[in-house]
């Protein structure tokens, strides 16, 4: 956002807190909706140890806060609409200006249908990514990049069951400019709970790289992982959670301009997670092709595709092993904090680690009575 639209949102964001209180009084089927959510964010990455080669030591050390309001429509006892707006406003430590603290808008419609079988929801705006509820491995989205790209711009829709869940949106990321790229990505996700301990489930990501001015053609990049996940905690009563994830990971890439024929690289991904209470153990582990093989390829305009066009973390080229351990207990209710520390390992040893510190301050569920 330029300064000068944020400025416009934000006189917006004033008006619009001025008039609900107004606009609820107009019945008993419009109710206000508030939100506010607060987190502060350290993470420290040390790669020294394989000298940088895959990705950099540096430092994420920011605090967040978003505040939403809204009206919500009540058009039956089972469907409701409402409108939100609000500001994600972040300050990176250290920064010796606030002038980019307002850092994108939030805008958005919703939709939730209630019935006997399930919960259909649909959103379309501008919506913050933790609306996604699927179970989307970091060859998909890096931790980095969740952290900040936190809205997606588009359509999210999603049907959730005792037993079933899905939800397919799409993130329109880039306009077709002299220098940027048109950009934009399909996301599904879903998973069937067989027996309490069995499930099933996906996660797919279509991602369209198109051209610039400078820079035309289309480079595809998509990602299917179909998964299998046992948990024995029923015979183990220690644990929360002891459980093995099994998945395929598939893909298919292509430089439409220099390719007559797609890349299809595949690797399996297994995932082994111990929790009691809230100490968690995860170990994740792939064995396949290099699912970033366009990485340190340069485009007409000499610009790298790296990240831009792989969202995911840059160790899936082989072998890649990551363990972590992480506390996550709740202080208060509406108060979370997270502390965890990784080790990442590929076919030529120990890469790096990282420690990260999070507190979530997250006041919806208060204000909204929940």
């Amino acid at each position: 956002m330029t300064m000068g639209c944020k400025v416009k949102f934000i006189a917006i964001f004033a008006g619009l807190l001025t008039m609900l209180p107004l606009a609820a009084q107009s019945g008993k089927d419009l109710s206000l909706k508030y939100g506010l959510d607060f987190l502060y964010h350290f993470d420290n990455r040390e790669f020294s140890s394989s000298s940088d080669k895959v990705t950099r030591s540096y430092t994420e050390h920011s605090a967040v806060l978003v505040p939403t309001v809204g009206i919500q429509v009540r058009q039956s006892g089972n469907v409701l609409h409402s409108l939100n707006g609000g500001i994600d406003f972040q300050h990176d430590m250290g920064s010796q200006t606030w002038r980019h603290t307002a850092k994108e808008g939030i805008l958005y419609y919703q939709a939730d249908v209630i019935s006997e079988k399930g919960l259909f929801q649909g959103l379309a705006g501008i919506f913050p990514r933790r609306s996604l509820e699927g179970n989307y491995s970091e060859a998909f989205f890096s931790d980095s990049l969740l952290f900040n790209d936190r809205n997606l711009e588009g359509v999210l829709l999603k049907w959730k069951s005792r037993s079933f869940y899905a939800e397919l949106g799409c993130d329109w990321m880039g306009k077709e400019g002299q220098q940027r790229r048109e950009r934009f990505q399909l996301i599904s996700a879903g998973s069937w709970q067989a027996t309490p301990a069995l499930t099933l489930g996906w996660t797919g990501l279509f991602y369209h790289y198109a051209g610039s001015k400078v820079a035309p053609g289309v480079v595809d990049n998509h990602l299917l992982e179909p998964w299998i996940k046992a948990d024995a905690a029923r015979i183990a009563p220690w644990f929360n959670e002891l459980s093995l994830q099994a998945g395929l990971l598939v893909g298919y890439q292509r430089n439409r301009k220099v390719q007559r024929d797609p890349d299809i690289p595949a690797g399996g991904e297994f995932t082994i997670t111990a929790r009691h209470k809230k100490l968690t153990f995860k170990n994740i582990t792939y064995f396949g092709d290099n699912l970033q093989a366009m990485y340190h390829l340069r485009d007409e305009s000499d610009t790298i595709y790296g990240n831009n066009l792989y969202p995911g973390l840059p160790f899936y080229t082989g072998f890649y092993n990551r363990a972590e351990l992480s506390w996550e207990p709740e202080i208060v209710k509406y108060v979370n904090l997270r502390l965890a520390a990784r080790a990442h390992f590929s076919k030529d040893g120990f890469l790096g680690w990282q420690q990260l510190v999070s507190v979530r301050f997250n006041l919806e569920g208060f204000l909204f009575g929940d």
